[in-house]
């Protein structure tokens, strides 16, 4: 009798749970962990000031899904409002790092006056179909 109980508590578990999964994402300054977000995330704004970056300075996204595309590539693009082809990578690796210099990001900000860059995520079907894009999060770059 306790075993047919102890069957029918696990059947009525495996009835009444499912799986929940999140995307998730981190950002690194030069391989240094700044932010940690995930779908559930609701805000996703990242501050820093000016006086702490140097033109060598990388940011690092690294993407994770437990649903990953077989046949893509992975991407991030920077959008603003500015005059030029927007930073941009690529990498073949889920969790991969898609890495964008500093450089290019203070260069736009002194020449266009723009302080706020929207770093976006997409996957790309190596035939060229994008699948998924969405805003990962926005870049504020102070000058105090």
């Amino acid at each position: 009798m306790k075993q047919l109980t102890i069957l029918f508590f696990f059947l009525i578990i495996s009835f009444n749970g499912f799986c929940d999964t999140l995307d998730y994402w981190h950002v690194y300054i030069n391989d240094k962990l700044v932010a940690e977000f995930n779908e559930n995330s609701k805000d996703l704004t990242i501050n820093i000031k000016k006086t702490e970056l140097k033109g060598n300075d990388i940011i690092t996204v690294r993407y994770g899904t437990d649903q990953p595309c077989a046949d893509c590539l992975y991407g991030l693009t920077v959008i603003a409002d500015f005059k030029r082809k927007a930073p941009e990578v690529e990498t073949k690796e889920h969790f991969g790092k898609l890495s964008i210099s500093f450089k290019d990001l203070l260069d736009i900000q002194k020449t266009d006056g723009i302080n706020k860059f929207y770093f976006n995520y997409y996957e790309r079907k190596i035939n060229g179909t994008h699948d998924k894009g969405k805003l990962l999060f926005v870049l504020t770059i102070s000058e105090k």
